[in-house]
């Protein structure tokens, strides 16, 4: 039967995952986080992965900072990952740690699903008393762009060890909600149903939240480029840092 109401947002699609990001080079982007975080003002940095998922990110990334501490929202995430890292689970706008971190990041538009302004703000506040002295947050998010594309795209059928899948994308001009609908079906012929939802937000949201929130914009990215984001992109890579 569908399941609308589980507690682990990604309960059913922990056993697909793999799957639907075989298309990813965790290596390559480890690679980039590395290059527009790297710092000689710090010898060690401390990292911590807000949203890490199954950890594929992680694996390649902790090869260059070996103080990794890994979290993620969903405890099915994290059992299906192999990795000896740190794992906690925690909601990235309700950090549970008193150390204070060289970098910060999340990925993959994971800041998207904060579905409030007020959940936001909260994650940039977390973030910020998380951040050491000259500590960095990057995070990337979707645009508007990117989910009128992404939705004529993103229906996909598909089979892996066993479980049967069906993902289709809806984007919600007015509430600016993009939808991933997804529809599993186990092994033993069980059906679930799981919605992810995540909140579109304007361009300069983001650079008011961080202003709120005692943070700056160092720079903004076009994601997965060093070319500068603009509101027209469809996505972005932000990296901030704490006011003086």
């Amino acid at each position: 039967m569908p399941n609308h109401n589980q507690t682990d947002p990604y309960l059913h699609v922990a056993n697909i995952y793999p799957h639907l990001m075989n298309f990813v080079s965790y290596k390559w982007w480890a690679g980039y986080i590395y290059s527009i975080t790297k710092t000689k003002d710090v010898k060690n940095p401390s990292v911590l992965e807000l949203a890490a998922g199954n950890c594929s990110l992680a694996e390649n990334l902790s090869k260059l900072y070996t103080d990794y501490v890994v979290t993620d929202i969903s405890k099915s995430m994290l059992k299906h990952s192999n990795t000896k890292l740190s794992k906690v689970c925690c909601d990235m706008a309700a950090i549970p740690f008193i150390k204070k971190f060289d970098l910060i990041f999340t990925s993959f538009d994971s800041v998207n699903y904060l579905l409030s302004k007020k959940k936001l703000l909260k994650f940039f506040k977390e973030a910020n008393n998380n951040l050491s002295e000259k500590g960095v947050l990057t995070f990337d998010v979707a645009l508007e762009n990117n989910s009128y594309k992404y939705q004529k795209t993103a229906s996909k059928k598909g089979r892996t060890k066993g479980f049967v899948y069906h993902r289709t994308s809806i984007f919600l001009p007015l509430s600016k909600i993009h939808k991933n609908i997804f529809n599993i079906t186990y092994p033993s012929g069980e059906t679930f149903l799981e919605i992810h939802k995540q909140k579109i937000y304007p361009y300069d949201t983001f650079f008011d939240m961080a202003e709120k929130s005692g943070l700056y914009v160092v720079n903004c990215y076009k994601a997965f480029s060093y070319t500068k984001g603009k509101a027209s992109s469809d996505r972005v890579q932000f990296i901030m840092k704490r006011k003086a």
